[in-house]
């Protein structure tokens, strides 16, 4: 995974990233088994009785896992560029699912976070950085300037990482013994400082964060990218 070029074991953690994404995509099953309703909804109360929260979770609980399967393979630098026609029509799947249902229906549940204010401030956070930087990342590339599209998506990916990042910080915090809802903030804002610090760090490490833009050409017969 392109986050760990150049890293130490990077292959160990790469490996750890798409095994941690792999349980969250497997753990989001139970909300449509219809067994017992999961502890998440119990603990939302009187909000998970209302048609129109319901509606926006799970419209964002389906966004946010077709994010993450759709992504997760675009970090593959090397499987990429073999494969030119997965990755359009996965990054047309991720850059779709991110823009109009994970992270808007996400801001709208930020307001019933868990967590209070801070909760709150967490989650907005997170989505708007979220749309625009996907939405950076559309833009240049319908404009064809590759060097913007690769740098946006580095960083939108590794909000959409935030997700599994924030499970495995929560669990370290509990075994560490961290009181629940100073556990949840933590992990939070902690999950956010992480993904910044993934993707900003391997853009300085592959000098991709100063590369200057400029317009991809293309054969005269040529087709679109």
């Amino acid at each position: 995974m392109l986050y760990f070029t150049k890293l130490p074991f990077a292959w160990v953690w790469t490996l750890a990233t798409v095994l941690a994404s792999a349980v969250i995509l497997w753990n989001t099953a139970i909300y449509f088994e219809g067994g017992a309703r999961p502890h998440f909804l119990l603990e939302k109360g009187i909000w998970a009785k209302q048609a129109w929260w319901l509606a926006t979770f799970y419209f964002h609980l389906v966004g946010a896992c077709l994010c993450l399967a759709a992504g997760t393979p675009l970090m593959f630098e090397a499987w990429t560029q073999k494969h030119p026609r997965w990755h359009r029509a996965l990054g047309y799947i991720y850059i779709n699912t991110v823009l109009w249902m994970a992270a808007p229906s996400g801001l709208v549940l930020a307001f019933t976070a868990k967590g209070g204010g801070w909760g709150t401030a967490g989650f907005a956070l997170a989505g708007v950085l979220w749309w625009q930087t996907t939405w950076t990342g559309y833009q240049a590339i319908r404009r064809r300037d590759l060097p913007t599209h690769i740098r946006a998506m580095v960083r939108s990916f590794a909000l959409a990482l935030s997700a599994p990042a924030f499970r495995v910080i929560q669990i370290g915090l509990f075994w560490l013994g961290v009181a629940d809802e100073a556990n949840y903030i933590l992990s939070l804002w902690f999950s956010i400082v992480v993904s910044l610090l993934l993707s900003e760090s391997y853009l300085l490490r592959s000098g991709r964060s100063t590369f200057p833009s400029f317009t991809v050409t293309y054969p005269a017969s040529g087709a679109n990218p």
